[in-house]
C-alpha cells in the first residue's frame, strides 16, 4: 500500500533524501583518514554481464559511460558537482582500468521522476558525448516517485521502456535505486517500489546497483549516521565517494564475469 502524505512531509523528505542538502550545510573538519566503504558482496557484483562495456575495453581501450539522474535542487554548482558520485566513480573507473579512456558524462534533471525522465533520456542518448555512443547508461531513479505516490503500473512501464531505449542504443544499463534514509523510512513505503526496480530490471536484462540497500547496511553497521538532522558537508563527500568506489567495483565486476570473455 503507498502511503499519501502531505506538502509538509514531501519538503522535509526531498531534504533528508537529497544529498545537495547536505552540501549546504558547513564543512566538518577533516578526518584524519579516508572513511572505509564496506559492503556485502552480494551488491557489488551485476546478476546480468557488462558485455558492450567489456567489448570497448577490450578493442577500443575506452569507456564511454553516462550517469541520468534525478536530483532535488534545480541547478548543481560546479562545486557539487565535483563532489557527487559520478566524479568519484569516473575516478575510480580510471584507477581500476588503467590505460582505459574513461569519460563519464552526467546529465541531472531536477524533481524527475520515471515518466518525466523518459524524454529526457531518450533525448541525452539521443546526443551521445562520442559519435560512437555509450557503451554503459546509469539510470538513477525511484525517490521522487517514492515521493510523489507515482502509480506502480506506469512506474514499472516507464523503467521498461528507459531501459528498452537504453539497450536499443547497444549500451549496457545499470538501474541505480534510490537512497535511504531512516529519517523518512516511517512516512514514505519505498518496499513497492523497490520491488518494481528489482522485478523490472531482471525482466529487461538490465543491472541493478542496489543504493538503497547498502545505505540501509550503513546505517544499521554505523558507518554513517544517516540520522543525523544536521550532517555536515564531510559527510556528503563521504557518502558519495563511497557510492562511486562501490560502483566502479560494480561495473569490473560485471565486465570481469565469464560471459564477457
Amino acid at each position: 500500500m503507498i502511503r499519501r502524505v502531505g506538502p509538509w512531509m514531501i519538503a522535509l523528505a526531498l531534504a533528508c533524501l537529497t544529498p545537495g542538502t547536505l552540501a549546504a550545510q558547513p564543512a566538518a573538519p577533516a578526518a584524519s583518514a579516508v572513511r572505509a566503504c564496506p559492503a556485502p558482496d552480494r551488491y557489488l557484483t551485476p546478476k546480468v554481464p557488462l558485455r558492450r562495456a567489456a567489448e570497448a575495453v577490450r578493442k577500443g581501450k575506452r569507456l564511454r559511460v553516462l550517469v541520468f539522474a534525478a536530483v532535488r535542487m534545480p541547478a548543481i554548482t560546479e562545486t557539487v558537482e565535483a563532489k557527487r558520485y559520478p566524479a568519484s566513480l569516473a575516478a575510480a573507473l580510471s584507477q581500476r582500468l588503467p590505460g582505459v579512456d574513461v569519460t563519464v558524462t552526467t546529465r541531472m534533471e531536477p524533481r524527475a521522476g520515471a515518466g518525466e525522465s523518459l524524454p529526457l533520456l531518450n533525448a541525452a542518448l539521443s546526443a551521445p558525448v562520442a559519435p560512437s555512443g555509450y557503451d554503459l547508461v546509469i539510470w538513477q531513479l525511484g525517490s521522487t516517485d517514492v515521493l510523489k505516490g507515482t502509480d506502480m503500473s506506469a512506474f514499472g512501464t516507464k523503467l521498461s521502456s528507459g531501459v528498452q531505449a537504453i539497450h536499443a542504443r547497444q549500451a549496457d544499463a545499470i538501474v541505480i535505486t534510490m537512497q535511504y534514509s531512516p529519517r523518512t523510512d516511517f512516512m514514505f513505503d519505498a518496499g513497492p517500489y523497490l520491488q518494481a526496480l528489482r522485478w523490472t530490471v531482471k525482466s529487461e536484462g538490465a543491472a541493478l546497483f542496489n543504493r538503497y540497500d547498502i545505505m540501509r547496511y550503513w546505517a544499521e553497521e554505523g558507518t554513517f549516521d544517516l540520522s543525523d538532522l544536521q550532517p555536515g558537508a564531510s559527510m556528503f563527500e563521504d557518502v558519495h565517494r563511497c557510492v562511486g568506489d562501490l560502483l566502479a567495483r560494480f561495473i569490473t565486476n560485471g565486465m570481469a564475469a565469464p560471459e564477457t570473455q
